[in-house]
């Protein structure tokens, strides 16, 4: 049949939910991810720190194990709040190397492609498309931290018994409010960070240049005024410092050894980042692009 023949008509097919619609950049950038091997090889690897909280709390509630291995201990094993917020560092560790080397994939190809403007000429709002990409890097450090976290916490008061869960409820609590807390500044920050270069691997240095040169800033503003505020430059200090409030314990326990920053004014400097973030993506995500020259 000639092409001048065919007749065109409407979609009459199903439609995407409006509320869903974001889903869809979430559910091709996870594809796109976990084509690369290398990707999903360091994925599985994010997940030895659970198996290691497994062995490590279940032999410190099995006898069998510690006769086996010559040791007795009273207690858990020193299986407490600070342990748990220990367990969580080194999860945020390995989920930032994993931030580092998927934010600035999912983004700088769309600017360096063009392809912003087919985005938003479809019913897609710029809020919409800052979820869907949001929603990748949630999902995949939500399998590295609160959720491993939680198991762990689970498993030791299913194994510990005598009401230790109830005694230690606040520590779920924690797990779960820091885990977020850590997700939604580090996924913005590197967004933010990523929308500014259209080199992925530059946009990967930015966002580890950004974590290590800031603290390194904000020491020179203490030296120079000799005061304490520049510490709230270093995002991670001040999320070890809110992680310290949440679970309880003293911030030397988490490598935190200057408290001189009150913990509200720590709160403020996340919330402050946070909104930073999102004005900078606000700002560079546009459906069109002014050239000049």
């Amino acid at each position: 049949m000639a092409v001048y023949k065919r007749r065109y008509k409407v979609y009459e097919g199903a439609l995407t939910p409006a509320w869903s619609r974001f889903a869809v950049l979430t559910r091709y950038s996870l594809s796109s991810l976990f084509s690369s091997r290398l990707f999903t090889g360091y994925f599985f690897l994010c997940s030895i720190p659970l198996l290691v909280g497994i062995a490590y709390i279940y032999g410190a509630n099995s006898a069998i194990v510690q006769s086996m291995l010559g040791i007795r201990v009273n207690g858990s094993w020193g299986i407490n709040s600070s342990w748990f917020a220990t367990m969580l560092q080194v999860q945020t560790a390995l989920g930032f190397i994993l931030i580092a080397w998927a934010a600035p994939g999912m983004v700088t190809q769309d600017f360096a492609n063009q392809a912003l403007q087919l985005y938003f000429s479809r019913p897609l709002s710029r809020t919409e498309y800052i979820v869907g990409k949001i929603a990748v890097l949630a999902l995949l450090l939500s399998c590295i931290t609160w959720i491993p976290g939680l198991l762990l916490f689970g498993l030791q008061a299913g194994l510990s018994g005598n009401g230790w869960g109830w005694d230690n409820l606040f520590i779920a609590g924690a797990i779960f409010v820091s885990s977020w807390l850590w997700i939604a500044v580090i996924s913005l920050l590197a967004l933010a960070l990523s929308v500014f270069v259209r080199w992925r691997i530059a946009a990967t240095g930015l966002v580890i240049g950004v974590m290590f040169v800031l603290p390194g800033f904000g020491e020179a503003i203490d030296f120079t005024l000799q005061t304490y505020w520049g510490k709230l430059l270093n995002v991670s200090y001040t999320i070890r410092l809110v992680w310290a409030n949440l679970f309880r314990i003293h911030p030397r326990s988490i490598g935190v050894f200057r408290t001189d920053v009150p913990v509200w004014s720590a709160w403020a400097a996340i919330l402050t980042t946070c909104v930073i973030s999102v004005l900078l993506l606000n700002r560079r995500l546009k459906a069109r692009e002014v050239v000049r020259g």
